[in-house]
């Protein structure tokens, strides 16, 4: 009886792990449209946000919150992103595929599919 205690602790600790691990995919840097600007995604309580760190784009402000609200589900996450042209945030599915994040907009009836690649620093 004892050693099924120990085996419930270290298969519960291995779990939270795994889950902490996977949860962790999205944070760090991710470059989006083609004059370079880079949003960095971190996560705090299980719950991403995004800014924007840099860009080649004069015109964009850097510390602009772009997501917010993102949680995970299941084999995807979703949230809110902002456009700054639009002043408006728009409910989003954000899918991991290797070093690329697919960003699903939806508005009303409409979607739009942008894709972030992963930043090398």
């Amino acid at each position: 009886m004892k050693n099924l205690g120990k085996t419930l602790l270290v298969l519960t600790i291995s779990l939270f792990s795994m889950s902490s691990f996977t949860q962790s995919e999205l944070t760090g840097q991710w470059t989006i449209g083609e004059q370079n600007t880079v949003v960095n995604l971190e996560q705090h309580n299980r719950v991403y946000s995004g800014k924007i760190v840099s860009s080649d784009n004069p015109k964009v402000k850097i510390g602009t919150v772009l997501v917010k609200e993102l949680k995970q589900t299941k084999g995807s996450w979703k949230g809110k992103v902002y456009s700054p042209k639009q002043k408006e945030w728009y409910d989003a599915e954000f899918t991991k595929k290797e070093n690329k994040l697919n960003i699903e907009i939806s508005v009303g009836f409409f979607s739009k599919t942008v894709e972030w690649t992963k930043h090398n620093s």
